[in-house]
């Protein structure tokens, strides 16, 4: 019996012994022993209480208890049948309630709709591990790198940055050399050891790790020890907050700052050989393609900008498409570029374009932040806690994982499984978690090219070719698979395209331009 139950009784049998007092005029109305607490007691006759007396005021009051108990126990009968149908699935057509019960109900219905919302999500199966109090503060980003991807790094504003395995989901190393917010993180693309840091104390660090992968298998069941790193190999200080940082060849990384600039630095002598002006509003994200000396930087002034270092005044272009800020832009293969905004859009464009309009636009409703990229498909993170997944072919929807923190989705890490159509998604929020999910299929009936791409990748990831490398690493996040070698600007690389490649691939893109118009202008919502 409930205490609630237990408190009704209780009550009854007050009335019951004050009723025993008094049993000439009452005794003929009321049999306690016959009183039925789920029926009430408002239908009982005492005519004997037309001239009250202190017992029969108590008696009173002892009834109105009785009667707010078990409107109660009605309230809480609604709303559990309520909250039953809606676990169960059951359309229950039976109107068992009063009007004026139901109406006292919906009140708290709202209430129980959220909590059932938050408990039953339908993606719940797909997360693999979760990460409880590695992180302190808001994580601002999530990248996959490492030898093929083994590892996900995070960087997080309680000024530390996590590698971790993508096996066990432990955290295996923690870096803690920087005074402030960690805003950005970036593994090596050729020393897969080192890792590349922005931070708000103004410096950008790199600092090198090293861990045994058979220790980590051979202590799989073990209670897992996080080793720490408190020093880097090299320091830059900038005079502003640096919002991200991003390595350029070999020999040179990229930082963006809150002084609307972005510096190139010399890694081998820490000096900034160049700095990058022309924005009106604090720099977001800096990326680099991976195999050109080409740099984007976006920014607060609702643009990004492409500059080509490759020629001495480093040419720029500059990209208008958005009304609101630019959280981030990739690198998308050799000729495109994917963006996202505030705004609620994430646009593709075509970088060889003169009129700098958007070949694809998504529209996803809510703010979009950090991007990622993997093998033409773009993971999403939103402002309204959602994970969106679409085709960077034709801009088509392949997965959305609902409700996926319980704040907002700050970033995203995309990686395929290995000879599968499998993905891993790591995500980042301003919850303080990073969650990995398994994305066991991609949604969609349209998506022939795509899935075309990913059969043809998934054959040839031993010996790709220089345009395949490109696209598979062609965002600037560190976290795709690195397939082919990048060289410096004094090196030739060994993966020339002889002229009759460069004629086979001349008449195949004439044929595909034959059948399908180069720019169109979808909007997917």
């Amino acid at each position: 019996m409930t205490d609630r139950g237990q408190r009704i009784l209780t009550v009854l049998h007050k009335c019951a012994t004050m009723i025993s007092e008094n049993p000439e005029p009452l005794n003929s109305s009321i049999e306690t022993g016959n009183i039925d607490p789920l029926i009430g007691v408002t239908n009982i006759c005492l005519p004997s209480l037309e001239n009250p007396s202190a017992s029969k005021v108590r008696l009173r009051q002892l009834l109105r208890q009785v009667e707010k108990e078990f409107e109660t126990v009605l309230l809480e009968n609604v709303a559990l049948r309520k909250e039953l149908e809606r676990y169960s699935g059951l359309n229950n057509n039976n109107t068992h309630g009063t009007t004026t019960s139901k109406l006292r109900a919906s009140n708290i219905f709202p209430m129980i709709r959220n909590r059932v919302v938050l408990r039953t999500g339908n993606q719940s199966d797909d997360l693999i591990f979760s990460s409880t109090n590695q992180h302190r503060d808001v994580i601002w980003d999530v990248q996959a790198g490492g030898l093929d991807d083994r590892y996900f790094g995070s960087a997080s504003a309680d000024k530390t940055s996590i590698i971790w395995s993508r096996k066990t989901g432990r955290s295996l190393i923690q870096y803690q050399g920087h005074r402030g917010s960690v805003n950005s993180c970036r593994f090596g693309y050729f020393d897969s050891d080192l890792v590349l840091t922005a931070s708000g104390d103004h410096e950008v660090h790199i600092w090198k790790w090293s861990f045994d992968e058979n220790k980590d298998d051979d202590d799989e069941d073990n209670e897992p020890i996080t080793q720490i790193i408190r020093s880097p190999v090299l320091a830059l200080r900038s005079d502003d907050v640096l919002s991200c940082a991003d390595w350029l060849q070999r020999d040179q990384v990229v930082s963006a700052s809150w002084d609307r600039s972005a510096t190139i630095w010399q890694v081998e002598t820490g000096a900034s050989l160049r700095t990058l002006y022309g924005h009106d509003g604090e720099l977001t994200y800096v990326s680099c393609h991976q195999t050109k000396p080409l740099v984007i930087t976006s920014s607060r002034d609702g643009t990004f900008r492409l500059w080509d270092c490759r020629t001495p005044s480093h040419s720029v272009q500059i990209f208008n498409g958005h009304t609101k800020a630019v959280n981030s832009a990739l690198f998308l293969g050799n000729d495109r570029v994917v963006s996202s905004s505030d705004d609620g859009f994430v646009h593709i464009w075509d970088s060889r374009s003169a009129t700098c309009s958007p070949l694809i636009s998504l529209e996803c409703v809510s703010p979009c932040n950090r991007i990622s990229l993997s093998h033409d498909i773009l993971a999403i993170p939103l402002d309204n806690r959602d994970i969106r997944l679409y085709s960077a072919v034709n801009g088509e929807k392949l997965h959305v994982q609902r409700r996926a923190h319980t704040r907002a989705v700050q970033c995203t890490a995309l990686v395929q499984c290995v000879n599968s159509m499998e993905f891993l998604l790591a995500s980042g929020s301003l919850d303080r978690h990073m969650h990995v999910w398994h994305i066991k299929k991609l949604k969609g009936s349209s998506n022939s090219k795509l899935i075309k791409y990913l059969d043809e990748s998934i054959g040839s990831s031993m010996m790709p070719s220089s345009n395949e490398g490109n696209r598979i690493g062609g965002g600037a996040d560190g976290q795709y698979k690195k397939t082919t070698k990048r060289t410096p600007l004094t090196e030739k690389p060994n993966n020339v395209v002889t002229s009759t490649e460069k004629k086979q691939i001349s008449n195949t893109s004439t044929t595909t331009s034959d059948k399908q118009p180069q720019r169109t202008l979808p909007t997917t919502k």
